[in-house]
């Protein structure tokens, strides 16, 4: 068994340990200062006599520290004491957000009877299932402001080993335990209490700011996302950096920044509204020019027109004709080809016996098909075996 000295003191940056054994690249010692992944929380890393820690995991007992060693290194022996060293910034990052999650789930059960089912802690993000299936925006508020008024009050936060689950009947848990024996209890007073094997801050003012970002539906309950201490500082630095830069761009302040965004939305639909009328227009005039030009197919290899462009003449032509219309752009190299169905050409078919083998990359259906090419000849040929098709 491995002395936990991380549940004993979740502060203690350096230790000395003594070397059980090396395991596959992992070191087994008396005791250890690092707190392996558990309860939906990574795993502390550091160093151990210099060797940097990549992972931590406990197996029946014993917790196993992944170490880097260069090759031909002498690794110290079985017996020797060794220098662990945590990287406390990670540590106290991972301590501000869990008890975080402790203060938001206990606040849920006690205003809104609503259990936590699952919690994971991720690099940027912290998130948690709650058994409601709708949350309105009211009541993220409600608990946000009461989980941040908790921070403010400073509340001790005490962690107490009791031998059995019989024992931990006396303490008012939010959820059933989940191990019979050597159980942690994480009590906040008049906010939360509840098994947990993670290191957390002694009280509740090291944990910070606390924000709740967004909420999703996750199997028939709602998943919360939320960020605590320097995480949600960050945050809100960069979210005040885009809105500083979003008034400048608009000339408002923040408080009619979104009413600005709005004109400029509607002003971009006009403009966008106007710039399809001219396309429209434009394709009118394209379709005038090319039939003039039809014999048994109107084809037309247009310069630099998109496929989207091509299928807005196409549509003007079959307007006024019910000849197969056959057109390209040289700069995109693609084809559309298109009839009102009164024409023998398969347009779908003939892009996949001739097209598709020449590598051209494209389908359609009787009346209406598109291909890609990756060389000009390519297409070029492609338009001569349709145009002979029909």
């Amino acid at each position: 068994m491995t002395e936990k000295i991380y549940q004993k003191d979740a502060y203690l940056r350096e230790w000395d340990a003594e070397l059980i054994r090396i395991e596959d690249g992992a070191a087994v010692f008396t005791s250890t200062i690092f707190a392996p992944e558990a309860g939906g929380q990574p795993c502390d890393l550091g160093s151990a006599g210099g060797f940097p820690i990549v992972s931590v995991e406990e197996r029946k007992g014993e917790i196993f520290h992944k170490l880097k060693i260069p090759e031909g290194t002498e690794f110290p022996q079985p017996g020797q004491k060794m220098k662990m060293k945590l990287d406390w910034d990670r540590r106290f990052d991972h301590m501000q957000n869990h008890l975080g999650e402790h203060m938001l789930s206990g606040l849920f059960k006690s205003e809104y009877d609503a259990d936590n089912r699952g919690f994971h802690l991720g690099e940027e993000t912290g998130c948690f299932d709650i058994d409601l299936k709708e949350i309105t925006p009211e009541m993220l508020r409600n608990i946000e402001r009461k989980a941040n008024r908790a921070v403010y009050a400073a509340l001790p936060v005490t962690v107490s080993l009791v031998e059995s689950a019989e024992d931990a009947a006396d303490y008012p848990l939010r959820k059933p335990l989940s191990v019979d024996e050597d159980i942690l209890i994480v009590t906040i007073p008049g906010l939360d209490c509840c098994a947990c094997c993670c290191p957390h801050p002694s009280d509740t003012s090291q944990v910070g700011l606390i924000k709740l970002l967004r909420t999703e539906k996750y199997k028939g309950m709602t998943r919360i996302y939320y960020k605590c201490g320097m995480r949600a500082l960050l945050d809100y630095e960069q979210k005040h950096d885009v809105v500083s830069a979003l008034s400048e761009k608009y000339s408002a302040d923040e408080f009619t920044l979104l009413e600005k965004e709005k004109i400029a939305d509607r002003k971009h639909e006009e403009l966008r509204r106007e710039l399809n009328n001219m396309k429209d227009k434009f394709a009118g005039l394209m379709a005038e020019e090319i039939l003039s030009e039809a014999e048994k197919t109107v084809s037309h290899e247009f310069e630099a027109e998109t496929i989207d462009d091509l299928k807005r003449i196409a549509k003007k032509v079959t307007a006024k004709t019910d000849l197969p219309v056959i057109l390209s752009s040289a700069k995109h190299l693609c084809v559309f080809m298109t009839h009102t169905g009164k024409s023998r050409l398969r347009c779908g078919a003939v892009v996949k016996e001739f097209a598709v083998g020449a590598g051209g990359k494209g389908g359609g259906s009787d009346t209406q098909a598109q291909v890609i090419f990756s060389s000009l000849d390519t297409m070029r040929n492609f338009i001569l075996i349709a145009q002979a098709s029909v």
